[in-house]
């Protein structure tokens, strides 16, 4: 009973000891002290432990295609590149400054393995890192896009890397949809297709949170009403393009299957002008559109998600194919 006493008092000691320790400020918290070693050991082990635990199990798509790899190229140097360095360029020096120092990525990434660990980490972010969540959490396909780029960086020469991400000190919206608005590589949706009133509307959904993307959602923060306004009458150009795909994707198009509403009242040429066109889009694109509908229902946010959300139920995975086959490009 008497080692049980002492047991007691000796962990109530400990405990106000660590209070005490606390409150009396003598801990020093400023950045430019630094770590002790010991201090980055306990975080860095007790970090990767905790995101090899929560990966286990997580399904890793194909990370092979190239037009994957090139949109998680443009959000790196778009969001990362200015902390972990990128192929060719260190980080910015104000990354020196910053508690624990942000890793560099092209050594990183060459030991950082497996892809689920990578996927959890930029999905989730690290606690008392400046290694923020992504934007996010509804777009996990935007998150393997930027772990496909991650586990092709170690390999790029500063001339690839350069031709897949353009350059963040010139970045503008041509960086990822290109000088003619058709977007690079095929990798990116088109612009010119659209009317400014819907470049508008996107924008300002994408810039408050209420489209899920969170490429755009950085791409869009800073962006003011008047800056909007100015962006979208210089990129939507209203380009008209005559769909040129299979026939059953024409008809469903055109409202001629029954029970399927017509994709042309909202999307078509002579529909309202706050509504996206669909003819020469990137097919890719489309199909992944019309699946986030079908997944995320209104959650996929925008204007007029609710609309969608509601008619892409009534097609079959055989029928999206045929739209998207229909208008893509």
């Amino acid at each position: 009973m008497k080692r049980l006493r002492l047991l007691i008092v000796g962990a109530v000691g400990a405990v106000a000891g660590v209070v005490l320790l606390l409150l009396s400020g003598v801990l020093n918290f400023a950045a430019s002290s630094g770590h002790w070693d010991v201090t980055d050991l306990f975080f860095d082990l007790a970090a990767r432990q905790s995101v090899t635990l929560r990966s286990v199990g997580i399904d890793v798509p194909d990370l092979d295609d190239p037009r994957m790899i090139r949109r998680g190229a443009g959000h790196y140097e778009m969001v990362c590149a200015a902390c972990h360095g990128s192929p060719g360029r260190p980080p910015e020096a104000f990354a020196a400054n910053l508690t624990p120092r942000p890793p560099l990525l092209l050594e990183q990434m060459q030991r950082w393995r497996p892809a689920e660990r990578t996927f959890f980490t930029v999905k989730h972010g690290i606690k008392r890192t400046a290694m923020p969540a992504w934007p996010t959490q509804l777009r996990d396909d935007e998150v393997w896009e930027m772990v496909a780029f991650l586990e092709a960086m170690p390999s790029l020469t500063t001339d690839d890397y350069r031709a897949l991400a353009g350059d963040r000190r010139i970045a503008n919206c041509t960086n990822c949809h290109g000088d003619d608005g058709r977007g690079r590589g095929n990798a990116f949706p088109r612009l010119d297709i659209q009317s400014s009133l819907y470049l508008a509307g996107a924008l300002r959904a994408f810039r408050d949170g209420h489209r899920a993307s969170g490429t755009m959602i950085s791409a869009a923060s800073g962006l003011t009403d008047a800056q909007i306004v100015e962006l979208s009458a210089v990129l939507g150009q209203g380009t008209v393009v005559e769909p040129e795909g299979a026939e059953h994707g024409r008809a469903i198009a055109a409202g001629e299957v029954a029970g399927l509403p017509a994709c042309d009242s909202c999307h078509g040429p002579s529909a309202r002008p706050d509504f996206p066109r669909l003819a020469g889009q990137q097919r890719d694109f489309l199909i992944r559109q019309l699946e986030l509908f079908t997944t995320l229902q209104e959650q996929r946010g925008g204007v007029h998600a609710e609309i969608m959300s509601t008619a892409v139920h009534r097609l079959t995975p055989e029928q999206k194919e045929s739209v998207a086959d229909w208008y893509g490009d």
